[in-house]
């Protein structure tokens, strides 16, 4: 049998195995109970975790006298002399005004979490 015979069946056999693998790991059961403790999480992390959200979403709203607000960036961009600390503190404030969308969505995602594994158990 010549090399290039014995490259094309190993090959052949190398597809066919994964072809056989993913196909069993692909039938698998669907994703059972969480293996954590979810009586500490719905405890300790999850209530730390929305309160770190909140925080967060209230800086960002705040005011221009809220130090990191949105409004507080922009009217340091107001007044700011440099040209290019004007375009940073721009940049900065449009980057903070869009990490409320992110924050939001954090806030769903534990409303959910919470929903799901912390009401009634």
């Amino acid at each position: 049998m010549k090399w290039t015979h014995r490259i094309a069946a190993a090959s052949g056999a190398t597809v066919m195995s994964l072809a056989l693998l993913t196909s069993t790991a692909s039938a698998q059961t669907p994703a059972q109970t969480p293996t954590f403790d979810v009586k500490k999480v719905c405890e300790q992390r999850v209530p730390k975790l929305e309160n770190r959200v909140n925080k967060a979403l209230t800086r960002i709203n705040g005011g221009a006298d809220v130090r990191g607000s949105v409004a507080n960036l922009r009217a340091r961009a107001e007044r700011a002399t440099d040209p290019a600390q004007k375009d940073w503190l721009s940049g900065k404030a449009d980057h903070r005004a869009q990490r409320t969308e992110l924050l939001k969505k954090a806030q769903e995602r534990l409303s959910t979490y919470k929903q799901k594994y912390c009401t009634g158990k």
